[in-house]
């Protein structure tokens, strides 16, 4: 088997030969994988996160493996799940029995459906080297599909498994289509044992009056490179919803972006929790393309050890965004002198009749806080354990899924040292 060196990934992965199917957006993708190159730090995109590490380590294409996946499954999502496993579909792990009428979610090399939308919310001339290499040589992904007026009860579960006993990489891809009033609930889920890359793409297509809550969670080795793109078109009047919440990786990168149609509601949440020497960048774009919209965003993390987080938010405003909403909060919290986070929220306002609001901070834990938590007997560690959980307990309790909801939970006690009777 031939092997992928990190150092020249963007060349030798584009000589593997192409996946059929796609061949036009294929062909573009390459091209613009080809100028682009490995991102470095003098470019001002990437200019906190340095990719030199990739360079360290060899990767082979992911191997067929087994997994157990009792841990992950959710009870809510049972009748709707699809498991990929080193990037191909699990049909053993996977079970779909409990779909409505007329929803699909299968792999998109079943999906006839897929052909026309595949490509068309991400943006060829703006995505990044790891969306252009994604797409010039993803072999397979997943795609799901509401028909009009469909409300799926349910929750869906995508769940990504990457597993090798030498560093492999995957390409994963999801393609998410929202009939015009079509409702549903989808949880995205990646995670792995071992070194390896994964470089996902989502694209999100909502119709008018769709409206999807999207919780993306990562939990990827802690040797593992994560580099992530999420592009969301939302028609009038459409909601979407979606969290991502970082707690893998040795190093990872989200870019979700978002454009806005006249009435449409957007909320863009994330929390990425961090320690040791892990990294965590995060890039979003959010378009206000048309008049009357409205974008929620705060994004959280908490820093320990000699880790660092990286948020740079924009939120653009066109001229004709008149009655535009955009509210973005970027909140920070650092646990050790040694730990470090860069943000950097901006708004490109060209409209004066608009309500917009960014703001950003970065601190410790309140001296006063863990005062009045000791006065009232509380030990000094047990206090700083409680308002840490607290710092990231409001996002993860915005998540319906109460099975989903607890394993977070769980894993933020985790992180945090702390126990449920001390929060009890």
């Amino acid at each position: 088997m031939s092997v992928l060196a990190a150092s020249s990934l963007v060349t030798d992965l584009l000589a593997r030969p192409r996946p059929e199917g796609w061949a036009g957006l294929r062909a573009a993708s390459e091209s613009r994988a080809e100028r682009l190159g490995l991102p470095t730090t003098k470019q001002e995109d990437w200019k906190y996160l340095d990719l030199s590490a990739l360079g360290e380590t060899t990767f082979a294409p992911a191997p067929a493996a087994e997994v157990d996946i009792r841990d992950r499954i959710l009870p809510e999502a049972r009748g709707g799940r699809l498991v990929f496993v080193n990037g191909r579909p699990d049909p053993h792990h996977s079970c779909v029995s409990g779909l409505p009428a007329g929803v699909r979610l299968m792999s998109l090399s079943q999906a006839s459906e897929a052909a026309s939308a595949l490509g068309t919310v991400l943006d060829p001339d703006t995505m990044d080297a790891f969306a252009a290499l994604n797409t010039a040589r993803f072999s397979d992904g997943a795609f799901i599909f509401v028909p009009r007026g469909v409300k799926v009860g349910a929750p869906l579960h995508l769940l990504f498994l990457t597993k090798g006993d030498q560093p492999c990489f995957t390409l994963p891809r999801i393609l998410i289509v929202l009939e015009r009033g079509a409702e549903a609930e989808l949880i995205e889920e990646h995670t792995g044992e071992g070194i390896y890359l994964s470089a996902p793409v989502v694209e999100v297509k909502l119709a008018e009056n769709a409206q999807l809550r999207h919780e993306r969670v990562q939990r990827q080795s802690d040797a593992a490179f994560h580099l992530g793109s999420l592009a969301a078109d939302l028609a009038r009047d459409a909601r979407y919803e979606s969290r991502t919440i970082s707690f893998g990786a040795k190093l990872s990168r989200e870019t979700p972006s978002a454009t806005l149609a006249t009435g449409t509601e957007l909320t863009l949440d994330g929390l990425a929790l961090l320690d040791g020497a892990q990294v965590s960048d995060t890039h979003s774009t959010i378009r206000h393309a048309a008049p009357n919209a409205q974008s929620r965003q705060t994004h959280k993390a908490i820093v320990d050890g000699s880790a660092r987080a990286i948020f740079n938010g924009r939120i653009l405003v066109a001229p004709f965004a008149s009655g535009t909403d955009a509210q973005q909060q970027s909140r920070n919290l650092l646990l050790s002198d040694q730990a470090r986070v860069d943000t950097k929220p901006q708004l490109e306002i060209e409209n004066d009749d608009v309500k917009c609001a960014h703001g950003a901070a970065i601190g410790q834990l309140d001296p006063d806080e863990l005062f009045y938590l000791q006065s009232r007997g509380m030990d000094l560690p047990t206090a700083k354990n409680l308002l840490t959980y607290g710092f990231a307990s409001d996002l993860i309790g915005r998540i319906p899924v109460a099975s989903l909801r607890r394993s977070l939970r769980q894993q933020v006690l985790a992180r945090t040292h702390a126990s449920l009777g001390e929060l009890a």
